[in-house]
Parts: C-alpha cells; sequence; structure tokens
C-alpha cells in the first residue's frame, strides 16, 4: 500500500511539473514570435526610408537639372540660313499650382526648355529642340513628366503633404533683388521652394512618423499661378 501511495503521490507531482512546463514554453514561444514580429516590422520601416531616399536623390537631381533649364519657348525656325541670327521668343512663364496639397490629381507644375542650335558657317541651319516639363499628382504619388519621355523620368511615393513657396526675382538695373513671396508679372526669375513630407503607409509599426523634404531651385522665366498648369 505504501508502494502505490508513493506512485500516486510521484505521478501528480509530475502532471503539475508538465503543466508549469508547458505555461513557461508558451511564454516563451509567445516572447519568441512578438519579437519576430517587432523585428520583421522594423525591417519593413528600415526598407521603405532606404526606398523613399533613393527614390528621393533621383527624384531632386531630375529636378533641379530640369528647372535649372527652364525658358521661354526659343525657336530658330525663322532664322535658318541667316549669318547673324536673332533667337525670337514667345513668353513661357513657370506654372504653378497656388495650393498643390489640396489640388485634385494631375499637373502642379508646367514649364518649358527650349535648346537652341547655332551653325555659323554655310548654311546656316540653326535649330530648335522644345521640352516640356509637369510636376503630376497621383494621389500620393508624384510624378515629374517630359513630353519627350512616355515613362515618367522621375517619382517619389507615400507624399503624404506638399507645399510650393514662390518668390519672384526683379531686375533693377544691374542688381537682382528676390521679393517677398509671390508672383509679379514684372519678374525675370522666380525662387522656387517646394517641400514635402512623406509617411509610410498604414499597416506599418511606425506608420504615424513623418519625414520632410526640402529643397530651392532657382528657376530663370518668371512665375504664374494657374489652378490647371500646362502648355
Amino acid at each position: 500500500m505504501k508502494f502505490a501511495y508513493q506512485t500516486r503521490r510521484n505521478a501528480a507531482y509530475t502532471m503539475v511539473e508538465a503543466l508549469v512546463a508547458i505555461v513557461i514554453l508558451s511564454g516563451f514561444i509567445l516572447t519568441l514570435m512578438f519579437m519576430y514580429r517587432r523585428s520583421t516590422e522594423t525591417f519593413k520601416i528600415t526598407v521603405w526610408k532606404q526606398e523613399r531616399t533613393a527614390q528621393a536623390e533621383i527624384f531632386w537631381a531630375f529636378m533641379r537639372k530640369h528647372l535649372e533649364e527652364a525658358t521661354n519657348f526659343l525657336d530658330l525656325t525663322s532664322e535658318v540660313g541667316k549669318d547673324n541670327p536673332v533667337i525670337p521668343f514667345i513668353p513661357r512663364p513657370f506654372k504653378f499650382h497656388p495650393t498643390p496639397d489640396s489640388a485634385a490629381d494631375g499637373n502642379i507644375l508646367a514649364w518649358n526648355v527650349s535648346n537652341t542650335k547655332f551653325a555659323f558657317s554655310p548654311p546656316y541651319a540653326h535649330s530648335s529642340q522644345h521640352t516640356n516639363f509637369f510636376l503630376v499628382k497621383r494621389k500620393k504619388r508624384i510624378e515629374l513628366v517630359s513630353s519627350a519621355s512616355a515613362k515618367p523620368l522621375a517619382a517619389i511615393d507615400d507624399v503624404e503633404d506638399i507645399a510650393f513657396t514662390i518668390s519672384s526675382i526683379l531686375k533693377d538695373g544691374n542688381k537682382e533683388e528676390i521679393t517677398n513671396p509671390g508672383a509679379d508679372p514684372n519678374a525675370v526669375g522666380t525662387m522656387f521652394e517646394i517641400s514635402l513630407t512623406l509617411k509610410p503607409p498604414q499597416g506599418l509599426i511606425a506608420s504615424d512618423i513623418k519625414i520632410p523634404h526640402n529643397h530651392k531651385f532657382r528657376v530663370n522665366v518668371p512665375p504664374h499661378s494657374d489652378s490647371a498648369p500646362s502648355y
């Protein structure tokens, strides 16, 4: 009888140990799952930051190149064959949407770039090439588009907010001065600042973070406010 009693007692004690072990093991597994999920989410947000940083570098490089090449419409067609050509031009201001953040999908910037080539020997085959550029808003994606390309030149995603600051450049004799923000019809150029705020898509662990981007450019044509900028 004593032997049987001890057997039952040992069996009951082993069952308690098993239950405790299960509880501990379950807690350990849950901890591992939580840590794995956290590390996965951290990895996702890190990848998102890297992708947007790479996008932004390309986007700003293309914006600077093409914005700073902006011109009026310069055409040498009528000057072909002349040994002393005069460049005729048609004004092509830098058109901007006054409130791009609230704008519907479509163009929010527009400008022209005319490349002229002079031939200083007969038959004086001067030539001009014209390209229109647009900044296009597509929900939370901003694209730089060219009339010479079927595909966007550059783009940036997850844009939560976008704003423009425009200042006119006026010429006074041999000096230039920048006026207060605004579009002056007498301007000879534009100081243009674009501010973007990027935010991760919903579902990521750090979806409430915001990454600001801000760049300034000089544009060599006057500014013009337009709710549907185009050419």
